[in-house]
């Protein structure tokens, strides 16, 4: 989860300003919302950035370079998140601001993971969960322990992934904004529903994912956690095999219904590496409820899409797992429309 915002830890540090902030933070809001195209929310930040750089207002200009990043890493083009974050860094850094300097750090991390160069990505999310410690900046750590925790679940440590994530959910109960204590532990639930998903306890994992949709029904006109809480419930549900007993019954036992859920949301803003990663899952979940070859096709569209947008992790465990469906299906897909 990338990290939109940091506090300042010292009276000396130069801060973006509050009208320079509040109009970026109603661009990002307008687009988290759906109600902005994220090439127009790209420009229009664009604009803004040049006119902090035009002002000599570094702090206002790295606050700009930020939220570029944030909505370039969202839309998978990773190798311009980099280039963003780094560039807030040093912004910050020259504003003398050391708490949003470490929130790119954060930043920086996640863009990493999301290419698969996990060995970068943790030492970058070790320096950034020390360094918000140090600051007593608990929402950057939590982000920080979180997506470690998610870090490591690619690496397929489960065990350890529950462990950052259970941190991560201790330290976000300090953040003393609620909205974004909450809208962060969906996230950290969706992460824990996965990890106790790996670890079969899956009494553990519904209750974890029922947790996420809970938030996520809270903040309803915020498609990435529509699509982050209806997944896990998805992938949830496939190993469950039916709704657990007790359970709400206006809840679809249909994982499919979920995972369709995800993909809208997460396509309505444009965020393709989180579409991509539901359809990597829902081919999972297809393959293990035996439509091997609705399974194969939808490996093959991940794969596809993963590697065009430079995820290479991803995109190898696609590969393999089509590999794996094929073998046991013995045919050949279509191929795949881009």
């Amino acid at each position: 989860m990338p990290a939109q915002d940091q506090p300042a830890s010292g009276v000396q540090a130069q801060e973006p300003t509050e009208e320079f902030n509040a109009r970026l933070g109603a661009i990002f809001d307008k687009w988290e919302r759906n109600e902005l195209p994220a090439k127009e929310a790209l420009a229009q930040i664009e604009a803004m950035s040049r006119e902090a750089q035009s002002d000599g207002h570094a702090a206002n200009q790295g606050r700009a370079e930020l939220l570029l990043g944030v909505l370039q890493g969202y839309r998978a083009n990773l190798d311009a998140s980099i280039r963003h974050f780094e560039r807030a860094r040093a912004l910050f850094e020259q504003a003398g601001n050391r708490a949003r300097a470490v929130g790119c750090i954060l930043n920086l991390g996640e863009s990493y993971r999301l290419q698969g160069n996990f060995t970068r990505a943790r030492q970058l999310f070790r320096a950034a969960s020390d360094a918000a410690r140090e600051i007593d900046d608990p929402s950057t750590e939590a982000i920080a322990l979180c997506n470690e925790g998610q870090m490591l679940l690619s690496m397929d440590q489960p065990e350890s992934a529950l462990t950052s994530l259970q941190k991560a959910a201790v330290v976000s109960a300090r953040i003393k904004e609620e909205d974004d204590r909450q809208e962060l532990r969906c996230e950290i639930d969706y992460g824990l529903a996965m990890a106790q998903l790996r670890l079969r306890d899956l009494t553990g994992a519904w209750a974890s994912a029922l947790a996420s949709r809970e938030m996520a029904l809270k903040y309803a006109d915020q498609p990435l956690l529509t699509g982050v809480a209806s997944r896990g419930i998805g992938e949830v549900l496939t190993a469950l095999g039916s709704l657990p007993e007790g359970s709400d019954p206006a809840l679809s036992a249909d994982p499919d219904i979920w995972f369709h859920a995800s993909t809208e949301a997460f396509q309505s803003i444009k965020a393709d590496g989180e579409a991509a990663r539901t359809m990597y899952a829902h081919a999972l979940s297809l393959s293990v409820r035996g439509k091997g070859m609705q399974a194969a096709r939808k490996l093959q569209q991940a794969m596809i899409i993963f590697t065009r947008l430079g995820m290479s992790d991803d995109a190898a465990k696609a590969a393999q797992a089509q590999m794996k469906v094929l073998s046991s299906t013995r045919e050949t897909p279509p191929p795949a429309s881009n």
